[in-house]
């Protein structure tokens, strides 16, 4: 490499040492986050069963325990954040942000899991009958009391998911805020108890069931496409962005995948064929500049350079 060639990748390389401090930054701060709610979780879940099962009410149980499974995602997004700052390696040479992903797959998991704990106890509750619910205010407030709190939590979460540009805040959040509808659920559970309906705790039971399940089957959903490398950014603005570089004739074969706050791009990109090496060189470092600074997210550009001479078949 000439002294020239040192000069322009210098820059770059500091800005690419920048991003990825910025990253790890905002890595530290997306655990503190769930830190933060996984104490909160665990207050609510444990107020729920307690008070569920001095008060033989299946649908606060129930809830309970999907508020332990906000707890137990919690531990596991602590994990897998904990593992997605560690830097690339031999064995890891693209990092290890993938592992973020799969902590949100081992949540879903854990959310159906739950689901088969739930259903086995309304199974149980119908064909052994136990003591009939006994509703009291006591019920009414922990269960407002922690609807206030998933809201306040579900809010904490998404706003620090956007600003810290991390899905697995953000899925946590979306996860959070459905507690919000299972706790209407139980609520109106809870009121038809008091007016000699106990069926309805069953009913109301599953009802919760519906909504882990949705849950769980969500965040698959969310994060599949990260798993199997499925296209992050579309094309044609990928192709809008390089063209707008000097020099570019046209590109093509653009590819993407990763995650949406780690995101890596490969594409050809045709010059014409008079250019010198150090010219295509300066063009490539310009497409992958531009990439990144237009582009949230992106962490690495692989540039393949042609000359805009006719192509092969399948090029």
């Amino acid at each position: 490499m000439n002294h020239a060639e040192r000069k322009e990748s210098l820059p770059l390389e500091n800005a690419n040492s920048r991003g990825t401090d910025l990253r790890v930054s905002e890595l530290k701060q997306a655990r503190t986050v769930f830190i933060q709610t996984l104490v909160l979780n665990l207050l609510v879940a444990i107020a729920k069963i307690s008070w569920g099962f001095l008060s033989h009410t299946l649908s606060m149980v129930a809830d309970g325990f999907h508020s332990l499974l906000d707890a137990s995602a919690n531990v596991v997004g602590i994990c897998g954040l904990s593992i997605s700052m560690k830097p690339p390696d031999d064995d890891h040479p693209y990092g290890h942000h993938k592992f973020e992903t799969l902590s949100a797959m081992v949540i879903s998991f854990f959310m159906f899991m739950a689901c088969f704990q739930v259903l086995s106890q309304i199974i149980e509750r119908v064909f052994s009958p136990s003591l009939p619910p006994n509703v009291t205010l006591v019920s009414y407030l922990i269960m407002i009391g922690t609807g206030i709190i998933n809201y306040l939590v579900s809010r904490y979460e998404g706003r620090k998911g956007k600003e810290l540009n991390n899905d697995l805040l953000s899925a946590d959040a979306s996860h959070t805020l459905s507690d919000l509808y299972v706790t209407c659920t139980v609520l109106a559970t809870l009121l038809a108890i008091q007016m000699h309906f106990p069926i309805l705790d069953l009913i109301g039971s599953l009802i919760v069931v519906g909504f882990i399940f949705k849950a769980g089957y969500d965040i698959i959903i969310c994060h599949l496409g990260a798993l199997v490398d499925g296209a992050v950014l579309s094309p044609e603005l990928v192709k809008r962005l390089v063209q707008e570089v000097d020099g570019v004739s046209s590109c093509h074969r653009i590819r993407s995948r990763g995650m949406r706050n780690h995101i890596f791009v490969d594409l050809h990109v045709q010059i014409p064929k008079h250019l010198s090496i150090e010219e295509a060189h300066q063009i490539s470092g310009l497409v992958e500049e531009k990439i990144k600074q237009s582009t949230v997210g992106v962490v690495d550009v692989l540039v393949h350079m042609e000359d805009d001479g006719p192509q092969l078949p399948g090029d």
